[in-house]
């Protein structure tokens, strides 16, 4: 017996119905942006344009390093950080912690950029870490990496909505393990061709069921990112430490809380990075220095995944005699299950182990989950387009998905027209808003709105590569001689999508013209 009417009943189920699909727009944004930048590195690197492709820090870095140091105050010297990114320069990051007084944790920070070459610095920032301007080569890899951590939202309201949509999903994967009656069968569930609306439910399901375990990883791992940080540290710094954010990272990340801060010479960083490799086979990613130029100071050495782990490691050694004291984890001073455990979210929602492989794997496996999403929002307002709410948001859920790719590609144009200029920052996100508000007025005219977009997707996909080029990007020949063929294959990918989608348009636009010619006969 149901306490509830007939008409409210109905209600309910409109209530739950539009907050299911509005919902699913925006977690659709999200897979997409998410699958795009699992080729994060490689987008910057074909982005760049520079011929200078990093294997990780070698040699000469301690010589640029004491170059750059002098020119910093001591006051600095807490924690620096030096990385090499892949544009022929390292990044020296001097900085100190300190708590104002509201009790809010600040990171005065010097950051350098020199040239790894020469020795020259190239620019220097000061101020607060969060506030300092990103690197304008890496514009349009990190515009994209924020609009998939935070939908470009004000932190950390982007990354609590993120992690919330990945709670939803895990949810939404597990419930669909459970409730699918035939998981196995559907697997292998061949699409079936003679109805259209019949073919899209078969390959939704198919791409669904394909992806199942994919999306939980995925949300799991993903969740943990989002919230983690803008709630789980929080939550466990007022409960567990009484509000004190930096005590609570000296117990997780395992800092002496009083080192010996008597001046002392730092060993040869050189000397370092060679040990580190020796020991681990793998290149190195990063360095992080505590209390440089003194007794206590210590030197943690970040490596990429040795061969044949999953897992980076971080070594740590003695910074004035450069005596090797043990693999750090990541999380707590000794190791645990926990910090296993930890070491392995990063590398299962990045999809970096197994380097290009495993990116692929996780990029077709993206798209997929894209797809289902896309066309299960698609499904459940088609058996409802004879209402006019119903139709209108199916127009609009149309919209955003081939709205969100275009708005993308346009931020890419608008990089590579500004990057000569020197403010790629600026101007990157400035042509994806542009663009939104083109798609958004295509939205409001109404038909014809998924060809025009598809087209324009099309035809921006095409015209990328010749604009990077134009724009003073590395050519094929060059890029060939310094041995970074992945510019190439990016260039190559956005051709190949460009031409798929045209052939699609030209397909979509020949069964329309059939239609109208049937009709006319009838």
């Amino acid at each position: 017996m149901s306490f509830i009417s007939q008409t409210k009943t109905k209600r309910l189920l409109s209530v739950h119905g539009w907050s299911g699909a509005l919902l699913g727009i925006v977690l659709y944004v999200v897979i997409f942006t998410g699958t795009v930048v699992v080729f994060e590195d490689e987008i910057e690197t074909w982005s760049r344009g520079a011929l200078v492709q990093s294997d990780g820090i070698g040699t000469r870095v301690d010589h640029h390093f004491r170059t750059a140091a002098r020119q910093v105050d001591r006051r600095y010297y807490e924690e620096v950080s030096i990385f090499r990114p892949d544009a022929g320069h390292f990044q020296f990051l001097f900085h100190r912690h300190e708590i104002d007084e509201t009790g809010q944790f600040l990171e005065p920070t010097v950051r350098l950029k020199v040239d790894a070459v020469t020795g020259e610095v190239l620019e220097r920032w000061d101020g607060l870490r969060p506030d300092l301007p990103e690197d304008t080569a890496s514009a349009l890899r990190d515009f994209w990496v924020d609009l998939h951590v935070q939908l470009y939202l004000p932190n950390p309201y982007g990354a609590i909505l993120v992690g919330v949509l990945g709670l939803v999903m895990m949810f939404a994967a597990v419930s669909g393990i459970l409730i699918h009656k035939h998981l196995v069968r559907d697997v292998f569930l061949s699409p079936r061709t003679n109805a259209r609306l019949v073919g899209a439910r078969d390959m939704h399901v198919l791409a669904g069921s394909w992806g199942l375990p994919f999306a939980f990883v995925l949300a799991f791992t993903g969740a943990f990112f989002s919230l983690a940080l803008t709630v789980g540290i929080p939550v466990m710094s007022s409960v567990a430490f009484d509000g004190d954010r930096q005590a609570m990272f000296q117990t997780l990340i395992g800092q002496p809380e009083d080192p010996d801060l008597t001046q002392a010479p730092l060993a040869a960083l050189d000397f370092v990075v060679a040990d580190a490799r020796a020991r681990t086979g793998a290149d190195v990613t990063s360095i992080q220095i505590t209390n440089y130029d003194s007794k206590g100071a210590e030197i943690l050495v970040n490596m990429r995944p040795a061969p044949g782990r999953i897992a980076p490691q971080k070594l740590v050694f003695d910074g004035p005699t450069r005596r090797f004291e043990g693999v750090k984890p990541r999380i707590g001073q000794e190791p645990s299950a926990g910090a296993s455990l930890f070491d392995l979210i990063g590398p299962l929602h990045f999809g970096d182990f197994a380097g290009m492989l495993s990116k692929t794997v996780w990029f077709g496996m993206g798209l997929a989950m894209a797809y289902v999403t896309a066309t299960g929002m698609l499904l459940w307002t088609k058996r409802r387009e004879n209402q006019p709410l119903w139709r209108g948001l199916r127009r609009w859920i149309v919209v955003v998905i081939w709205g969100v790719p275009f708005t993308m590609l346009m931020s890419a144009v608008f990089y590579f027209i500004a990057l000569p200029a020197g403010d790629p920052g600026w101007w990157t996100p400035f042509g994806f808003f542009t663009s939104a508000a083109l798609v958004l007025a295509l939205g409001l005219r109404g038909a014809g709105v998924e060809t025009r977009l598809r087209l324009a997707n099309a035809l921006v996909c095409m015209a990328l590569p010749i604009l990077r080029l134009l724009t003073g990007g590395a050519s094929w020949s060059g890029a060939l001689l310094a041995g970074i063929p992945v510019i190439i294959a990016v260039d190559v990918l956005f051709v190949l999508t460009g031409l798929c989608l045209l052939r699609e348009h030209r397909r979509s636009a020949r069964d329309c013209a059939l239609s109208r010619t049937q009709e006319a006969a009838e």
